[in-house]
């Protein structure tokens, strides 16, 4: 049937007068480089300090449970930070509790005391089937480690099988200026140190009674400096995971950690971490930005510099993952690291980061933090009273694990390409998913995501009881909130339907009001609230996809239907669809084969 020309007339002038912008994407031909793309790509590192408070209320479970629904695999959780190197396991407390914080001045943390009960006490309460890592106090070595040889024996006995790798230490490249090493600390004297600790722990009669395969692995490196960013830097060292894996060709000296077979054998990964901004010190502070972190140019620069250790790991046989990462160091800052920027930069970060390798990466959560994704309980901050809540960056996870999801009970394992062209610019990024790659067969595009990184600050949403008020927004855009038009090359079959999800704010600045087609989450139980909004595109000829997406959103295509396309379509026809989406944006999307048009 027919559209009256009225109508198609109408709603064309509509989108000529919101200033629409047309992005040709055109996906890669041939053998297209992949990275495997795993459910759980996107974990959380909870400080030693704050597990407790995480829970002791249902949210994070419910929210952790919620994605472990979408990808049948709950998110990955590492215990472990800066709190970790001061972690002391006691036998009792004199307080009768499982753990007790001693604080110094300004209420830093200088010693988080523990008995083995309080492993016990947080154990159950992740949802079934998560992987948990722990990170052991490697600063406390004056007395050959018997502190962190005791805490792994009691985290197993706590944890059994859910715990799946140990990690020696937090940040190890920083010992030095922490006063914890002396001038010599380097990767030689790491590896000799980690061989020392390892050793005791896996000759244990604990460990070595458990069948090999349910023996916990151990996380390696554990670096925080980024390689090519000087100023991030503490002190000047060699850390690097190349150093840290790379045989010694000189024989006076230790070869790289994977020189004896014993290494190999028990590392499961690598770990570096990665803060882009930073509110430690007053230099740093001052070039703390939004706008830069909504950037998918700078972003790609940051994540980029870890291709070399990607390689590196590669070589010694184990994944590299990011083991700790946010927006911000020291805790984040409120008005750049929980508004709807960062969302949109946390679902490019996780993206980018398997398109390159970087197999999981771990957010870290603090239940007093301001980069945290969402916070269990109300406390005081910088003279407010705050609530405990759910920040923009949960919803960047809960787009992720659509990303991430296979079809409901299919076994598929999913690969993942960054896109080049014009969907690597600093205002726009897009990442195919394919199929695993299966001997004998070619690879079978599911799945196209796209982030308009560009910046639009809008004037609602601004508020949320979880975040400091006095960084609400008071900068705002002019105009209308663009508009942007992709039309995609792909190689799907004409006719066929691909389903849209959308991540939706009100703008870069909002800290509020953020959806996933549709779907939001209450703020104090972490409960699933709204229903999903059901949205579609039909594939034209050629492949030939077109989407609308408004300034400062990420949308997702999927296709369930990949097998071999079957008759093309006639030579001369037109369809129009026309997509009531969140917010009423009215898109119009006109795909026109052949010169006849029936108006």
């Amino acid at each position: 049937m027919t559209k009256p020309r009225s109508l198609i007339v109408a709603l064309a002038a509509a989108s000529f007068v919101t200033g629409q912008e047309t992005t040709s994407i055109k996906l890669p031909s041939g053998d297209v480089e992949t990275r495997p793309l795993v459910r759980d790509v996107f974990g959380y590192s909870i400080e030693p300090i704050w597990v407790n408070a995480y829970t002791d209320t249902p949210k994070a479970f419910n929210l952790l449970s919620a994605i472990g629904a979408i990808t049948g695999k709950p998110p990955p959780i590492r215990v472990g930070g800066n709190t970790a190197d001061q972690t002391y396991q006691h036998a009792t407390l004199p307080n009768g509790r499982d753990w007790d914080a001693v604080r110094g001045e300004l209420s830093t943390v200088q010693q988080f005391n523990v008995t083995p009960a309080w492993y016990g006490a947080w154990a159950d309460y992740f949802p079934p089937g998560t992987d948990l890592i722990y990170s052991l106090n490697f600063r406390a070595n004056e007395s050959g480690w018997a502190n962190a040889v005791a805490q792994a024996e009691a985290v197993h006995a706590a944890l059994g099988d859910k715990l799946k790798m140990f990690e020696l230490g937090n940040e190890i490249d920083h010992f030095i200026n922490k006063g914890w090493r002396g001038a010599d600390w380097g990767v030689e004297r790491y590896i000799d140190q980690f061989r020392n600790l390892t050793g005791q722990i896996v000759a244990a009669d604990w460990y070595q009674k458990m069948p090999e395969p349910q023996r916990p692995k151990f996380q390696a490196g554990v670096f925080a400096d980024p390689p090519w960013v000087p100023d991030q830097h503490d002190e000047i060292d060699d850390f690097s995971i190349e150093n840290l894996t790379t045989l010694a060709s000189d024989r006076s000296r230790v070869g790289g950690i994977v020189e004896q077979e014993q290494d190999k054998a028990i590392i499961g990964s690598y770990a570096m971490h990665l803060y882009p901004q930073s509110t430690c010190d007053t230099e740093r502070w001052h070039r703390m930005r939004l706008d830069l972190l909504s950037d998918h140019l700078v972003l790609w620069q940051n994540v980029s510099q870890y291709a070399p250790q990607v390689a590196a790991a590669d070589r010694a046989g184990a994944p590299l993952i990011m083991g700790e990462t946010n927006s911000v160091s020291c805790s984040g800052r409120s008005g750049i690291s929980d508004t709807f920027g960062a969302a949109l930069w946390t679902v490019d970060y996780v993206l980018l980061g398997a398109a390159l390798g970087l197999e999981k990466t771990y957010f870290h959560l603090g239940a007093q933090s301001e980069y945290s994704a969402f916070t269990p309980a109300g406390y005081e901050l910088k003279n407010e009273s705050l609530a405990g809540g759910i920040r923009p960056n949960w919803y960047s996870h809960y787009f992720v694990a659509k990303v991430v999801a296979a079809p409901k009970d299919s076994k598929m394992n999913y690969s993942i390409a960054a896109l080049g062209g014009e969907a690597n610019s600093s205002s726009l990024s897009g990442y195919a998913v394919y199929s695993g790659a299966v001997e004998k067969t070619e690879p079978r595009l599911y799945k196209l995501a796209f982030l308009d990184m560009g910046v639009w600050n809008g004037t609602e949403g601004l508020t949320n009881p979880s975040t400091l008020s006095a960084t609400d927004g008071t900068m705002f855009s002019e105009g209308a909130r663009p508009n942007r038009t992709l039309n995609i090359a792909t190689s799907w079959c004409a006719g066929r339907n691909a389903t849209v999800t959308r991540l939706l704010g009100p703008g870069t600045n909002a800290k509020n009001d953020v959806t996933v087609s549709g779907v939001s989450f209450d703020p104090e139980s972490g409960d699933m609230l709204g229903m999903e909004t059901k949205e579609s595109v039909e594939v034209g000829g050629n492949g030939a996809v077109a989407i609308t997406m408004r300034r400062a959103e990420a949308v997702l295509l999927e296709i369930e239907d990949v097998t071999p396309c079957g008759a093309p379509l006639p030579p001369t026809s037109a369809a129009v669809s026309i997509n009531l989406y969140a917010h009423g944006v009215l898109s119009l999307v006109v795909y026109v084969v052949g010169l006849t048009l029936l108006l």
